[in-house]
């Protein structure tokens, strides 16, 4: 029996249309566990003192930045939404993050976009799509599943929609791992917006370290007591029921601790805030007086060169968004 046979036969078609369900949505979670876990997004999301020439970037290009090529990948096509996520790479490049880093940033940014894709090309239907969209037409045995099976156009929508998400998180990691929260409230004042505003940014990137920080706390704790959080091997099935009824009884004693220690440290951070007279000028005074260096010039530069090219590529209709899935 010849190859191209025996991919059509139903058994055959069967097995990879399960593969092609299940596996995705299987794997990236554990890759997840695997490579990152708390401690890693932990020191994702959590600044990192250098000297690099991205670190001594004005606070405020980097604010701006994120929000520009966001907005803008919006507009663009999937192929130049990919250009443009080359051009986000390159303050990357200039900061060279640890390999611990880059690997739990690769994790972190790829899991996701790997599973809009799937999920996309399984799932994102349209009406009177023809069946020769199909790239893999899913077997009668799991018509069940309620999708007819990898689609041309979802997986090419899948893609356009990942490349949005991919431009948004390597711009806005790239603030969070650079930028002192003292100096994202300043920016924000010099944005003459509400101190409000900056005091939220800032809470909240020192709330989410600090939340998995406790998490590796209570885990480790609930360890050293002799709580095992080892999963089986693969081909251990009989373990696995054990597994699963452990972690699901770990879960009121994990969350319940880091709840009452998140609301006793926001009780304990508002009353700081309250000490330090927090909002009682209109007009915020600060030390702080920045000075623009060449290296902040031709950053700004290089932003606007780059919205610029961006706003006449869509003028002529050069990249632009069209029927979904098919632009």
């Amino acid at each position: 029996m010849s190859t191209a046979m025996l991919l059509h036969t139903l058994w055959v078609r069967t097995i990879i249309g399960y593969l092609l369900l299940f596996t995705i949505p299987l794997i990236l979670p554990a890759l997840f566990i695997k490579l990152v876990g708390f401690k890693g997004l932990r020191n994702l999301l959590s600044y990192e003192s250098r000297q690099t020439f991205v670190h001594r970037l004005d606070p405020r290009i980097k604010i701006i930045y994120p929000l520009c090529v966001g907005i803008l990948s919006v507009f663009l096509n999937w192929k130049f939404v990919y250009g443009l996520l080359f051009v986000t790479v390159i303050p990357w490049v200039l900061l060279r993050p640890s390999s611990q880093r880059l690997r739990v940033l690769l994790t972190m940014t790829l899991a996701p976009a790997i599973g809009m894709v799937w999920q996309q090309g399984m799932y994102h239907t349209t009406t009177g799509e023809p069946l020769s969209d199909l790239l893999f037409k899913l077997p009668p045995t799991l018509s069940w599943l309620g999708t007819p099976g990898l689609q041309r156009s979802g997986t090419v929508y899948g893609l356009q929609e990942a490349g949005r998400m991919l431009v948004a998180s390597s711009s806005s990691f790239l603030l969070i791992m650079t930028t002192k929260p003292s100096d994202i409230i300043w920016a924000y004042k010099s944005f003459r917006l509400p101190a409000t505003v900056g005091l939220v940014v800032s809470v909240a990137l020192r709330f989410l370290p600090k939340m998995f920080e406790r998490m590796t706390t209570l885990l480790q704790a609930m360890e050293v007591r002799g709580y095992s959080f080892d999963a089986p091997a693969w081909y251990q099935v009989y373990l696995w029921p054990n597994y699963i009824v452990r972690m699901l009884v770990s879960i009121p004693t994990v969350t319940i601790p880091l709840l009452i220690g998140s609301l006793r440290e926001t009780a304990v951070m508002a009353m700081v805030v309250d000490a330090r007279a927090f909002g009682s000028t209109k007009v915020p005074t600060t030390y702080r007086q920045y000075q623009l260096t060449a290296a902040d010039k031709s950053a700004w530069a290089a932003l606007a060169i780059l919205c610029i090219v961006i706003i006449l590529l869509l003028i002529f209709h050069i990249g632009n968004r069209h029927v979904i899935g098919l632009a």
